[in-house]
């Protein structure tokens, strides 16, 4: 039976189930009849329960609460299995009670708000909010806070001395700071004076000189950043990525991160992320690193420097319905990943690629607007290509004539498509060591162009279709060229007379347009061959065989009155020789008019190859569709009109997956046209010269699968058929034996095969790529590559990760990396090794899965 008492704020009088008086008819004063309220009172009501006895003392206004006690007092709750409250002084002094075996238990529990803490001894004062406590333990955010003596203040500060914090939540912790003295500001931090490192009881040599140790829950916090232990055959031992975190607001944060090695070699970052909800999201990052290879002093030492920028941007889709910013930026110098990453997808890239955007899209308008600026480089040839800026305005299709006549007629007007696009461009290709510099600028291109489509489609049959169009297309150019044969030209190296053609160029604003017709037609048919088997218990049902030809024609007609002069003659050599030339050479838009009339007849073939099959223990009695061929194309085109190897390189390309997992792909190219002795290609056909229909100039092919797939039908086993795993540690015979010994048959026959062994049952994967590669032009180039990676997971708390491979034509493995992840409870532990190639180096990381100390 629980029993409750209330104590009032009153004349400090206990009142236990008071009883109730009849109400009297006659008014009476009561304002006169109100007792005068202690100034020593509480200013709110104390109420306790108890699930066995509560013993009052009047004289000595004393209450003793046994049994699962609880004491309330506005926002504090007090449970113990004895508390004994002093009316005189509002204290309550709590402890657990022993059980008949002489263990306590219902030690005392002190709840203030959110803030729980659980403690031997308690003795608290309602009146001035002071606690003073022995062996409290209380959970702050991801620790846990142990303390011999503990003084909670009014103002719910709380002082404590002897005390151990860890975010380990072991009874007995694995780990842990010991903070001889030590303030605790609820929901917000500790701070401590100096303290050490404890590790399965060993006190470490690792001291702070004082603690400081975040407990907010609601937002993120400064705090150091743990160095990483790595080694590198050739700059030796290091500490990498240590630093400090700024928690600067809760949108935006800063990371000061830095590496050093034995050898000198050093990196700094700064990377900042920021968040603002439906508004925009988004990280940047800078690093600059001073790398230093072979030995000062000798002939192999350099030092040199290496930069990296990246940053991230946003935009959220409802911040401005409309419109888009987005930025996605990645640059960096040549070496700096060969230098300074250490993941192997970073190391083997040789192209990065940044973009900044805006977008504008105008609702109930065909119209659209959008600017970038691009960036791409090459960091193994050192090439960089910009944008600054890139502007594209465009109008998307318009049928002008959809609304003449009467609606469904079918005039054949009410077809015809406009459209309009126009784009600006400033382009720069330079190399990195010349990107900051102001020679970049004498590389620009830039030029403008517009282009107005008016097109129509007819279908006279099925698969069969005509596009007829006209398309008006000017540019206009900063600069144009201009050609004379100088037959006094003067070599200004050597000094001697060599006639040759002299380009001029003159700046200014050039337009030049055109009027081009055009006609294009397409005949895309689709043929069907289905083998039905006779047999209805068969597996395999049907095959059907799928074949796509299309054939496809473009003609542009070239008229010279409905261009501006953009083409003109200049004397070639010596014999008088003339060519034609455009102005606008080497324009980033071209020329919008042709020197010449084209067209081309193209030629594709496409099959594919499927099966209608019973899977093994089919009951539904419906076929599978399973594709045997995935694709098997060829396609090559013919220009009518060229003066010579009118015949495009004729391609192949095969495509198919087995058993849902293994994937094999090939395709390869060839020409109809030989080579002379320099390699070049010729206008002889291959046949005439080596009686060979055509030429091999290319072939790949590639094989990939996961090899846990293979074997993942014939060790699959229902789920409630797997023992359970037994628990990591190291066990005697015996106790393996007594193990054995308690399983059922069952499960003993889960465990072992047929002959006595255990079966593996270990999550493991392995992705297996195999790739050839070959080409020939003037000299035969062959690569041959396999590669392996996956993980193994040999235990519920251990994982390795790898990856390898092979070069057949070298002849040696390829760079490889193993990594090792273990759960140490409370605790990660990883260890990364490249044991070859130029990343040779290893590192080694543990540290606590809190992230308050991580």
């Amino acid at each position: 039976m629980v029993r409750s008492v209330s104590l009032l704020s009153q004349n400090d009088q206990l009142i236990q189930n008071p009883p109730q008086t009849a109400r009297d008819s006659v008014v009476t004063d009561t304002i006169r009849g109100l007792k005068r309220i202690s100034s020593d009172a509480l200013a709110k009501q104390v109420t306790y329960t108890s699930a066995g006895y509560i013993k009052n003392d009047v004289i000595n206004k004393k209450a003793t609460i046994v049994n699962q006690a609880v004491v309330n007092y506005d926002n504090i709750k007090i449970t113990a299995d004895s508390i004994e409250f002093d009316m005189e002084t509002s204290e309550v002094f709590a402890v657990g009670l022993p059980d008949s075996t002489g263990k306590v238990s219902g030690k005392p529990v002190l709840e203030v708000g959110s803030q729980k803490y659980e403690t031997d001894t308690l003795r608290y004062n309602f009146k001035t909010g002071v606690a003073v406590v022995k062996v409290i333990v209380t959970q702050q955010d991801e620790g846990l806070l142990r303390s011999s003596i503990g003084k909670m203040l009014d103002d719910g500060t709380s002082n404590i001395y002897r005390s151990t914090y860890s975010t380990c939540d072991a009874e007995i912790p694995h780990f842990y700071i010991s903070l001889p003295k030590a303030k605790v500001y609820p929901g917000k931090k500790i701070i401590s004076g100096p303290g050490h490192l404890v590790l399965e009881g060993i006190p470490l040599p690792l001291y702070l000189p004082f603690g400081f140790f975040p407990i907010q829950t609601k937002s993120a916090e400064s705090g150091i950043i743990m160095p990483k232990v790595h080694y590198e055959e050739g700059r030796g031992y290091a500490l990498t990525d240590g630093g400090y975190y700024f928690a600067l607001s809760n949108y935006f944060d800063l990371t000061l991160k830095g590496s050093i090695y034995t050898n000198g070699t050093w990196m700094a970052t700064a990377q900042t992320a920021y968040n603002k909800r439906y508004k925009y999201s988004g990280n940047f990052s800078f690093s600059y690193a001073k790398n230093i290879s072979g030995h000062k002093g000798l002939a192999d030492y350099k030092a040199f420097t290496n930069y990296s920028l990246g940053w991230n941007f946003n935009q959220d889709s409802k911040a401005r319905p409309g419109s888009r910013f987005n930025a996605s930026v990645d640059m960096s110098s040549s070496g700096f990943d060969r230098n300074n990453s250490y993941e192997i997808e970073k190391f083997i890239t040789t192209t990065k690629q940044s973009s900044i955007s805006y977008s504008k899209s105008w609702t109930g308008t065909p119209f659209n607007l959008s600017m970038s600026m691009n960036h791409s480089q090459n960091t193994k040839t050192d090439i960089v290509n910009l944008n600054l800026p890139k502007v594209s305005f465009s109008a998307s299709r318009i049928y002008p004539f959809r609304g003449v006549g009467k609606a469904g007629s079918g005039k054949w007007y009410k077809d015809l498509q406009l459209q309009y696009t126009a784009e600006l461009d400033n382009r720069i290709v330079t190399r990195n060591d010349l990107l900051f510099t102001s020679k970049v600028w004498n590389n620009m291109q830039n030029g403008f162009s517009h282009r107005v489509p008016l097109s129509l489609q007819f279908r006279p049959f099925n698969n069969f279709s005509i596009s007829p169009q006209v398309s008006y297309e000017g540019v206009i150019y900063t600069q144009k060229i201009n050609k004379t044969w100088d037959p006094y030209f003067v070599n200004p190296l050597t000094g001697a007379v060599n006639p040759t053609v002299v380009i001029d160029t003159t700046r200014g604003f050039f337009y030049g347009h055109a009027l081009k017709p055009s006609i294009s037609t397409g005949y895309n048919p689709q043929i069907f061959g289905i083998y039905q088997f006779t047999n209805p218990n068969a597996r395999i049902q049907a095959i059907r065989h799928v074949i796509k030809p299309s054939v496809s024609f473009s003609y542009i007609p070239y008229i010279r009155q409905l261009a501006t002069k953009m083409y003109r003659k200049v004397q070639a050599d010596t014999t008088g020789r003339t060519e034609e030339y455009s102005i606008f050479q080497g324009g980033i838009y071209g020329t919008p008019s042709l020197s010449q009339r084209n067209g081309a007849v193209s030629f594709s073939l496409t099959n594919l190859l499927e099966a209608k099959v019973f899977e093994r223990g089919d009951t539904t009695g419906k076929p599978q569709k399973v594709n045997i061929i995935d694709n098997f194309g060829i396609n090559t085109s013919y220009n009518i009109f060229a003066d010579s190897m009118n015949w495009s390189p004729i391609s192949m390309v095969i495509r198919t997956t087995l058993f849902k997992n293994i994937s094999i792909s090939g395709s390869s190219s060839f020409s109809l046209y030989g080579l002379d002795k320099n390699g070049r290609q010729t206008g002889s056909f291959y046949f005439s010269t080596d009686k060979k229909l055509m030429r091999l100039t290319n072939v790949s092919a590639s094989i990939d699968f996961s090899l846990d797939r293979l074997f993942e039908g014939k060790n699959k086993r229902p789920a409630a058929q797997v023992p359970a795993r037994i628990p990591e540690g190291s066990f005697s015979q015996a106790d393996q034996a007594s193990a054995a010994g308690s399983l059922s048959q069952t499960a003993a026959t889960d465990i072992y095969d047929d002959y006595g062994y255990m079966k593996f049952d270990v999550p493991w994967s392995m992705n297996v790529s195999y790739r050839v590669d070959y080409s020939k032009s003037i000299k035969s180039t062959l690569s041959q590559f396999l590669s392996l990676n996956g993980h193994v997971a040999l235990t519920k708390k251990m994982d390795i990760t790898y990856r390898t491979g092979y070069d057949f034509i070298a002849k040696e493995i390829t760079t490889t990396q193993i990594s090792v992840v273990r759960d140490l409870h409370c605790w990660n532990m990883s260890f990364s090794w490249i044991p070859n190639g130029t990343m040779k180096s290893w590192e080694f990381t543990i540290r606590v899965k809190a992230a308050v100390l991580s």
